[in-house]
């Protein structure tokens, strides 16, 4: 089974404290994993690496064999790469539905007037 995501020698540090320091694995295509850690071990700043909001000092990141490390975090994110927080309050006012809706916006055409004044092809994509 080929590998989706590869991390090889990632590391990063702030303000000279080191956060990651050559973190490599490889998650292979079809499976489903985790990262657990205590607070503090650098998850968040892996996965900020991962989507594009951190660039590591070293090390390479690729998704389906493409690097991602000269990605903006939008062009990461069109690549298929996205994160979630840990969030759980809904919009009270919106359905269900809205609100699973509310987190694809990224992956909507749509601009803002659009998504304000939506046209019958802005309904379609939606439905």
């Amino acid at each position: 089974m080929s590998a989706l995501l590869e991390l090889s020698g990632v590391s990063l540090a702030f303000a000279g404290s080191r956060v990651l320091d050559n973190v490599t694995f490889e998650v292979p295509a079809g499976r489903v994993v985790s990262l657990i850690g205590p607070n503090g071990a650098g998850k968040t700043s892996l996965f900020n690496c991962i989507t594009g909001f951190y660039k590591p000092q070293q090390g390479a990141i690729r998704f389906a064999g493409r690097e991602m490390l000269r990605l903006k975090p939008h062009h990461v994110t069109q690549a298929g790469i996205a994160r979630t927080f840990q969030n759980v309050r809904l919009f009270r006012e919106m359905t269900v539905l809205e609100n699973v809706m509310s987190g694809l916006h990224c992956r909507n055409r749509a601009g803002v007037l659009s998504a304000l004044f939506p046209p019958p092809s802005q309904r379609r994509e939606e439905a």
